[in-house]
């Protein structure tokens, strides 16, 4: 996932849960979901063409190993940080901010 910036990249957490293949992640820092997924993720610059073909060989040349590793990880981030979460972490921001 290239976007130059996105709020929320939902494509970027679709992927590791549809994935059967142990396919690699490739996402931009600027995305939305890069905060939760950069461990998982290969990272790049949406506009340094050398840095994501750099990222595009190495998501290639991965051991199986460290595709499984990836995308397991990926796919247990996406899991957890699933709706349930999202508005259980909003409502505990909005009930912090009314308690000021």
């Amino acid at each position: 996932m290239n976007p130059l910036i996105d709020g929320m990249n939902l494509v970027a957490k679709e992927g590791p849960i549809v994935n059967q293949r142990n396919g690699v992640l490739i996402l931009s820092r600027t995305s939305g979901a890069f905060q939760q997924l950069e461990e998982a993720s290969i990272p790049i610059s949406p506009a340094d063409m050398v840095e994501t073909a750099e990222a595009l060989y190495k998501a290639l040349t991965l051991s199986p190993e460290e595709r499984r590793q990836k995308a397991e990880l990926a796919r247990q981030i996406v899991e957890h940080h699933d709706l349930k979460t999202w508005i259980a972490q909003q409502v505990r921001d909005i009930s912090f901010i009314i308690a000021k």
